[in-house]
């Protein structure tokens, strides 16, 4: 976790699923990668969502709330259900 960047990793079954950020100009740049290769891709602020899925094609999403205040939550879901919270400072 940092000011400028944040890395969330969370194993599912063989998968590793990571949440990157990055601070930029004007928004955040947001990645979400499946076994190191990018499926989703965001520059935003707020609350939104990155989706992919895992090789055996079950859902995985990473929704994220940033606010102007406080620190930012990441939430891993696996098939709808959570799999992993995370708070970072990406802004």
């Amino acid at each position: 976790m940092g000011v400028t960047s944040d890395d969330h990793r969370v194993q599912i079954g063989d998968s590793t699923v990571v949440v990157n950020a990055k601070t930029g100009p004007v928004h955040a740049t947001w990645v979400l990668l499946i076994d190191e290769e990018e499926v989703d891709q965001a520059k935003a602020a707020g609350d939104f969502t990155l989706t992919g899925h895992l090789p055996d094609d079950s859902s995985v999403a990473a929704k994220v709330h940033q606010s102007l205040l406080g620190p930012t939550e990441v939430t891993v879901l696996h098939q709808g259900g959570g799999v992993a919270r995370f708070t970072g400072f990406v802004a």
